[in-house]
């Protein structure tokens, strides 16, 4: 992850769109995490960089969002818990313990069935119409739901970069993975392991 929050919002290392949301919070393991997604007008704009959502919808949940702050508010609360609920599913994957489905399972229970998918760009989005605010994280849940019902659930990494704590599934051919980016995390640990290195060898 960067060290810059509005090009760390924009790094999608995890591999999967649940994996992406999980690392909104830049820095996550760290003294200091950085929050990425601050508010539902941030959200979108995530949203909007990670094609979760047809810019039409976009458009649509900007303007009932203007319209009803609280209501907005209260989809980010359900927005972090979401993310704190994908950390301790990630985390449980990686140690090879059992997912705790039951917050997970509720949250389905309320979201639609997916609808169906339609052209945007070069990719394809679920067809959601921009009707409530809680559509932002109907793709999200998805992809976790994907993610865990997958051969995808036994290849997931945490970036062993000091502090970092982005999530990726590994699909590298040894599964040897262990940054979220080779060029960013990987190059500050080479890079700081070298400076300790030089410092050891220069101490009498």
């Amino acid at each position: 992850m960067s060290r810059d929050p509005a090009r760390a919002a924009t790094q999608f290392f995890g591999g999967r769109m649940c994996l992406d949301f999980a690392n909104t919070m830049d820095w996550r393991t760290s003294d200091a995490p950085q929050e990425l997604i601050a508010d539902y007008a941030a959200l979108l704009s995530w949203s909007a960089a990670r094609r979760t959502l047809a810019a039409r919808t976009v458009a649509k949940l900007q303007a009932q969002a203007a319209l009803g702050a609280d209501a907005a508010a209260a989809v980010m609360d359900e927005a972090r818990a979401l993310r704190a609920d994908i950390w301790k599913a990630a985390e449980a994957l990686c140690r090879g313990d059992l997912v705790h489905l039951a917050p997970l399972n509720r949250m389905l229970e309320t979201a639609p069935a997916q609808p169906r998918l339609v052209r945007e760009g070069a990719g394809y989005v679920h067809d959601l119409r921009g009707a409530v605010l809680e559509e932002v994280l109907w793709p999200v849940l998805w992809s976790l739901t994907a993610l865990l019902s997958s051969d995808d659930a036994g290849r997931l990494g945490c970036c062993q970069g000091q502090g970092c704590g982005w999530f990726f599934v590994d699909e590298s051919p040894n599964r040897t993975r262990v940054w979220c980016s080779s060029e960013i995390c990987g190059n500050r640990e080479r890079a700081k392991r070298a400076y300790a290195k030089r410092r050891s060898a220069a101490s009498p």
